[in-house]
């Protein structure tokens, strides 16, 4: 499965500590230590109107794939067939290897995602009923304000207009999974933007829990297993029962891990049938030369790495942080490189900004990130992230150096 029970990189601060955290990242700049090599500085607000108008007007297109674990991914090293159309285009591609986000939660992350803000400033949780607030700047709405077409299909919860995610999107609409849906609708969409440049921004909960794999999909996986646990396994009547405590917890083996897992596996390989019908629909349209392509997740998902099966959101190691990263450059530039300095998601909007030639926010606390290993490594950058929810009277937050730090 992947990461080590206990990974190296992760410290959990107590309480008196994360006060000395949020403090540094307030004091001066709002934004996390400076990067030595492998990204680039920020561009002013105040940027002339002549360096605005070189922007450079190619397509955006945002991919989040809910609670998907890139050590599940052919492109990361996985050997099972989950993601043959992902890894084709992992070879477009450069991919960043150590990319980590800011929460194990979808609202929080995705906050931080477009907001290139870390969560104790754009202040966005579910479970204390703060959506993002309007006045955050985020990625869709500024391209929005400079004429880019924009359009979010995502799968609800968390993502739902409520919660603040869909600032500067002009066309949203939730839609259930498979992600299959989520790409007819994105594709029906840019069939009618014209000759616009669009930011799309594709979202779904479909490797998420419940596992509800096809017969077919879960049969690729399927290891010989004859214990009690379905083909489909339900949160309520399977993995609650599994992660609970005493008299009401249900004892699982090696052999029900495993199957479970193989049902997040036969899920995985159902988005990727959907992500290779989104690679076709853009080169039918002629789309996908000139295209920034991104792919990522909000989180991942811990399968007994502490004691939790199939579940989130509780813990900020590894299993729950890592995250996938593909960015696909127009003409597929540096299309192969892979990357494995340490990234965050709040490096992602200045990323795309950067490619586009338009001016990153000086709020931003993202760095544009070097596409080649030749530009240098992004030593030296901390990755902050933070549980949405609390613990005691405090929040849980997290430092994760880099290597070699």
């Amino acid at each position: 499965m992947g990461y080590a029970r206990l990974p190296r990189a992760t410290v959990v601060f107590a309480s008196v500590s994360l006060v000395l955290v949020a403090g540094a990242c307030r004091k001066g700049a709002e934004a996390p230590p400076e990067s030595e090599g492998g990204s680039r500085s920020h561009v002013s607000e105040a940027s002339t109107a002549s360096a605005a108008a070189a922007a450079v007007k190619s397509n955006v297109l945002l991919i989040s794939i809910d609670t998907l674990r890139p050590d599940h991914l052919g492109a990361y090293g996985y050997e099972a067939p989950t993601s043959p159309n992902i890894d084709e285009f992992a070879r477009d591609s450069v991919l960043y290897e150590q990319a980590v986000a800011h929460s194990a939660s979808t609202l929080t992350s995705h906050a931080s995602l477009f907001t290139s803000l870390l969560p104790d400033h754009h202040g966005a949780f579910r479970w204390r009923k703060t959506p993002l607030r309007e006045e955050r700047l985020t990625l869709a709405e500024i391209l929005r304000d400079r004429g880019w077409a924009t359009a979010a299909f995502h799968g609800g919860g968390q993502m739902a207009p409520e919660f603040g995610i869909a600032q500067g999107f002009e066309t949203v609409e939730q839609v259930a999974p498979p992600f299959e849906e989520a790409v007819g609708k994105g594709c029906q969409w840019l069939q009618g933007v014209g000759s616009a440049s669009f930011f799309l921004f594709l979202h779904t909960y479909e490797v998420h829990h419940p596992y509800r794999p096809s017969p077919s999909n879960l049969d690729l996986f399927r290891h010989d297993y004859g214990g009690p646990l379905p083909d489909n396994i339900e949160v309520e009547e399977h993995l609650r029962a599994i992660n609970a405590t005493g008299e009401k917890r249900w004892e699982t083996d090696a052999a029900d891990l495993q199957h479970i897992i193989d049902t997040y596996d036969a899920e995985i390989r159902s988005m990727d049938d959907g992500f290779g019908r989104l690679i076709e629909c853009l080169k039918t349209l002629d789309l996908y030369d000139d295209t920034v392509i991104v792919f990522t997740s909000d989180h991942g998902e811990e399968f007994s790495e502490h004691g939790v099966v199939g579940w989130h959101g509780h813990t900020l190691y590894d299993e729950l942080l890592r995250i996938p990263l593909m960015v696909k450059l127009p003409g597929n530039e540096h299309g192969g490189a892979r990357i494995d300095g340490q990234v965050r998601t709040i490096d992602i909007a200045p990323t795309i900004l950067d490619a586009l030639g338009v001016p990153i926010p000086a709020k931003f606390q993202g760095r544009g990130l070097s596409p080649t290993p030749e530009a240098g490594q992004p030593a030296g950058t901390y990755a902050i992230s933070e549980l949405d929810g609390m613990r005691g009277d405090r929040a849980t937050r997290s430092i994760r150096p880099a290597r070699g730090t």
